[in-house]
């Protein structure tokens, strides 16, 4: 017992009290930002480049740079034609590895110098970045790079038209990120098996 008639235990105890309090502060605190997204994380491509079925862009350029590694992959450009004037440097934004090469693309596929052709969207905020809907590299195919932007387009009844090679994941894919009128016309198409999920080619 000290001087003022406490216990070494009331002392003790009296001492963790704030310390508790600071720790419950930073849980909370750090809960309500993976709550609101506060803490970097993989990006929403949505808030940062707009919906899925949004009006893209179409660009031309060459290939300058290749960042190939997580969390998403990078390509830069320099433009030669399209929607945006040439001569300018933009970077196109995408999927982690994993995703990239589930879509069908693999990293031997761009090389510095390549010619490129694609359409995507611009950054919301006007950053020089695209995130491409669809990529060519020389004279290869025009290999989507969002399957749900596929679907949306299956729908509408104009990919076919588009001439895009769809997402190599696209067929058993469930459609649900691609909005409740995408899922409902792919339903009345006979576009989706008894689980839900995407039938592409149709059968």
């Amino acid at each position: 017992m000290n001087r003022n008639g406490k216990t070494l235990a009331d002392t003790t105890g009296m001492a963790r009290r704030p310390r508790l309090r600071r720790a419950c502060g930073l849980v909370a605190g750090l809960a309500l930002a993976f709550a609101s997204g506060a803490v970097p994380a993989h990006h929403n491509s949505q808030a940062e480049f707009g919906p899925f079925g949004s009006d893209t862009i179409y660009v031309e350029g060459r290939i300058v740079a290749i960042n190939w590694s997580n969390p998403h992959i990078s390509i830069d450009i320099e433009t030669s034609g399209g929607d945006l004037p040439a001569g300018e440097n933009w970077r196109l934004v995408s999927h982690p590895i994993r995703i990239m090469n589930e879509y069908g693309f693999e990293r031997d596929e761009f090389a510095v110098g390549d010619a490129v052709r694609l359409y995507g969207w611009t950054h919301l905020r006007k950053q020089p970045l695209i995130w491409p809907r669809a990529i060519q590299v020389n004279d290869g195919p025009l290999k989507s790079n969002l399957r749900f932007t596929d679907m949306i387009d299956i729908a509408k009844g104009t990919f076919e038209a588009m001439g895009i090679q769809p997402a190599a994941n696209l067929n058993g894919s469930p459609p649900e990120r691609a909005g409740e009128d995408t899922v409902r016309r792919l339903a009345e198409m006979g576009l989706l098996d008894a689980d839900g999920r995407v039938i592409w080619p149709p059968r």
